[in-house]
């Protein structure tokens, strides 16, 4: 417990701030040039106490452990046992993509807590300040582009039965994927490209910040902005639109008692709803920083560390769920995490093998009917 008493007093002293440095970082934002992104600059002067600020970043710093704690062992486990351990179906290709997305984001945790501990001072150089902050803007369209297509893929099983088992495929999965992947990386490349360090020598500390903070023409605003604009409406707004009808469809569906097993819908509801709720912060706030008002910007800036580290909890939340809802308690406590996992990541073919029988038997009585009639 000393250790950790140390650690975070040492994190507090590193938050006095000189009054130029605080003034400096202060007039970045108040002209209007933030550079919302997962890091971000020290606090900087607002309403908020000092001991505020000092609760934000002791919090914030706090999430970011735990997510870095249970999410890098987590996710690592999962890929395991969906992607090493069971039988390939086309539910283990998703959740192994999704696994390797919270991953990857939670691979990056220990430096962010580094970066906040240094009052964001960046000393890992050019090159990952590009890469860094764009792996989890990467994490961000991968996890839900993938989610999307898990809904896609519940749709088509319970409303398109016949469809889904003529087309559905280990193949078409990993194909799906492989888009995803591409798309996500396409959108993450603005956040590479505009990113920079900058050396403050009578400051001693170096940024990495979006270079529109020094180029301030017009074009370059506009860029950032629409920027920030697509990360909503792709990664938020209409993947949000998409899994909802998806489950709309498929709750009356299901709601009318007909199949067995409602467990795999209930898994990936939790799932997606957890995304949702945290990484709504992190829009909310990034709208406010680029178009509120000077006020509401500063606040804002001020409440990011917490946005944040409620988007990185999100990469270390999907093992955990998988646990707490793949069996009953009993259940729970009886059997091994990896015979868990198993079921949650095989409950799909159940799901398939009674939603099938049921567009068979469908198509049996038409063609019995049919017949009849000749």
């Amino acid at each position: 417990m000393g250790g950790v008493h140390s650690s975070l007093q040492h994190c507090l002293d590193n938050m006095e701030f000189s009054e130029h440095y605080g003034n400096f970082l202060k007039n970045y934002v108040t002209e209007g040039y933030g550079e919302f992104d997962l890091y971000y600059d020290p606090l900087y002067e607002t309403s908020l106490s000092e001991q505020g600020h000092r609760s934000i970043w002791v919090v914030s710093i706090v999430l970011c452990s735990i997510a870095c704690v249970l999410g890098i062992p987590g996710n690592a486990f999962v890929i395991w046992i969906a992607g090493v351990k069971m039988k390939r179906t086309v539910n283990t290709v998703w959740f192994v993509n999704l696994a390797a997305a919270d991953l990857l984001c939670c691979v990056s945790i220990p430096l962010s807590i580094a970066d906040i501990i240094l009052n964001s001072h960046w000393p890992y150089g050019e090159a990952m300040c590009k890469i860094l902050p764009s792996m989890v803007v990467l994490n961000m369209f991968a996890s839900v582009f993938t989610l999307v297509l898990i809904s896609l893929d519940r749709f088509a099983l319970v409303i398109l039965p016949v469809w889904a088992q003529n087309h559905r495929s280990i193949t078409l999965a990993w194909l799906l994927c492989g888009l995803v992947w591409v798309l996500a990386l396409l959108l993450s490349l603005p956040s590479m490209i505009y990113r920079e360090i900058v050396v403050h020598d009578d400051m001693n500390i170096t940024l990495c910040i979006y270079n529109h903070l020094q180029d301030k023409t017009e074009g370059n605003q506009s860029a950032i902005k629409a920027t920030h604009v697509t990360r909503l409406i792709l990664g938020f707004l209409i993947p949000l639109l998409v899994i909802a009808v998806c489950y709309l469809l498929i709750g009356r569906r299901v709601s009318s008692g007909r199949f067995k097993s409602q467990r795999a819908f209930q898994i990936i509801l939790v799932v997606v709803t957890a995304f949702f709720v945290c990484w709504l912060p992190y829009h909310v706030i990034g709208l406010v920083i680029e178009y509120g008002k000077e006020a509401s910007q500063v606040m804002a800036r001020a409440l990011d560390p917490l946005a944040i580290s409620l988007a990185y909890i999100n990469s270390c939340l999907n093992p955990v769920l998988y646990v707490f809802m793949g069996q009953d308690f009993k259940e729970r406590v009886r059997v091994s995490l990896r015979k868990i996992f198993e079921k949650v990541f095989s409950e799909d073919v159940t799901l398939r093998s009674s939603v099938y029988s049921k567009g068979q038997s469908q198509l049996s009585r038409a063609t019995n009917s049919s017949e009849a009639q000749v």
